[in-house]
């Protein structure tokens, strides 16, 4: 028989109304939430009887953007840890994603419910070629081969198909048309034009800073076929050139539109300038800090040779000096509160693996921070849980507290809606009813020996 929790008088954010409710009561069967009301419940017997007085329960969060297999096995329970409950991973060696997802999924791996897209799909050119990460990469050389490729990729049940920045724009149409609304498509696009992609039907775009470039920054400043990101040079231009962007010119106004007329999602990853907000001397005494996954460390201590010998080298961007991007990330923040307002559909995703800092888990809660600055607290909650969950097509499993839907959920000692740090006040997560303690999970992790203990 399943084991039953009756939790009681929790104060509830349950990622679809637009304000918490007082006095609830959560009854969770096995796995699933059975009832969520504010009327007495009489419990079978034997139910545990868990007292939520004076504290908060919000869904458990869902970051949509990560990269698992550039992060190790180290790196998966910082999910839990942080309260990321669910993750999206948009960029894997598809035989890697599929092994993790199963080992995550059935409890043999502690981590997150993971989602998978499988490669990231290039057009004729390559990306990138830096070993670490070229295996991430899977090519679609022209329209003709959509079928093959893409067919394949939905065979072995991908739950999403994510075009690259190489992809032109008659293939990227083409794999759009192909997929015809079988799992979302998103899009971290270069060649090809977001509003081109807009309008061809893809569902989501990914990094404010990159997919919608083009639509924002000057016409000298665009990039196209043989820009490269493994060029220095191609950060330091965006950056520029989003320091440098008119957000009501007639092609970011066309941008809006048609975002907000589509509901195309936009993962924001805003998280990937955080040690711009924060600033290099925040960013080395930050806790998180000590997260950082040792494979993850590895990488960096490779590119420490080139960067010389520095203070920050365990969380340093690589391409280009932190302080570059204050700028820049004030202009990505505007542009999500413009979408925001206009009724477009912001959702939060990190990149995490990819880049060192913040580490995983943790980075949605950056994320988080810097999304709230612009769409207030609850929007922000909202954009890593029901929002989120409608984007990967799971809304009738996780996102939000309802009867149904996964028991994945955290208990909080602190109000987020009076301020979104305060959901670092975590005490319990549950995880398909399952409870975990946080405090134990980071007890165990690997902690950063560039991070020295005070």
């Amino acid at each position: 028989m399943a084991h039953t929790i009756l939790f009681r008088n929790a104060r509830v954010i349950d990622g679809l109304a637009d304000q918490p409710r007082t006095g609830m009561s959560i009854l969770v069967t096995g796995e699933r939430i059975a009832a969520v009301t504010q009327d007495p419940l009489t419990p079978p017997p034997g139910t545990e009887i868990i007292d939520l007085t004076g504290k908060t329960v919000v869904p458990g969060l869902i970051d949509t953007h990560v990269h698992t297999t550039l992060m190790g096995d180290e790196g998966l329970p910082l999910f839990i840890a942080a309260g990321v409950t669910s993750a999206r991973d948009v960029g894997g060696k598809l035989d890697k994603v599929q092994h993790l997802k199963a080992d995550l999924n059935s409890g043999k791996k502690l981590g997150p419910r993971l989602f998978i897209c499988g490669p990231l799909l290039d057009g004729a050119e390559k990306s990138f070629d830096y070993p670490a990460f070229a295996e991430m990469l899977d090519n679609i050389p022209s329209p003709e081969h959509v079928p093959q490729k893409i067919g394949s990729l939905l065979a072995a049940g991908v739950d999403g198909i994510k075009l690259y920045f190489t992809m032109p724009p008659d293939t990227a149409t083409a794999v759009i048309k192909y997929v015809d609304n079988r799992v979302p498509v998103t899009g971290h696009l270069g060649y090809t034009r977001s509003l081109d992609a807009i309008k061809a039907g893809i569902h989501g775009l990914e990094h404010v800073w990159i997919s919608p470039y083009n639509e924002f920054c000057a016409l000298d400043m665009q990039f196209g076929p043989g820009a490269s990101m493994m060029d220095p040079k191609f950060w330091t231009q965006t950056l520029k050139g989003w320091e440098e962007a008119d957000l009501q010119s007639r092609t970011a106004r066309a941008w809006f539109d048609a975002m907000v007329e589509h509901q195309v999602h936009m993962g924001t990853t805003l998280d990937l300038l955080w040690i711009a907000k924060c600033g290099k001397e925040g960013a080395l005494q930050d806790p998180d800090r000590r997260y950082i996954p040792p494979v993850v460390l590895a990488r960096q201590k490779a590119m420490a040779a080139r960067l010389g010998e520095r203070p920050d080298w365990d969380i340093h961007p690589g391409f280009f000096e932190p302080a570059q991007g204050v700028k820049a990330l004030e202009k990505h923040q505007q542009v999500t509160r413009i979408l925001h307002e206009s009724g477009g559909v912001v959702v939060g995703g990190t990149d995490c693996g990819a880049l060192s800092y913040p580490p995983p888990g943790f980075a949605l809660l950056r994320e988080i921070e810097l999304l709230a600055e612009v769409i207030g607290a609850m929007a922000a909650i909202k954009a890593v849980t029901a929002v989120a969950a409608r984007y990967l097509r799971q809304q009738e499993h996780i996102g939000s507290i309802a009867p149904g839907r996964y028991a994945d959920f955290l208990v909080l000692d602190g109000d987020p809606l009076r301020d979104v740090r305060e959901l670092r006040k975590l005490t319990t997560v549950y995880r398909g009813g399952v409870a975990y303690d946080p405090r134990a999970i980071l007890a165990r992790a690997p902690h950063s020996p560039a991070v020295h203990p005070e």
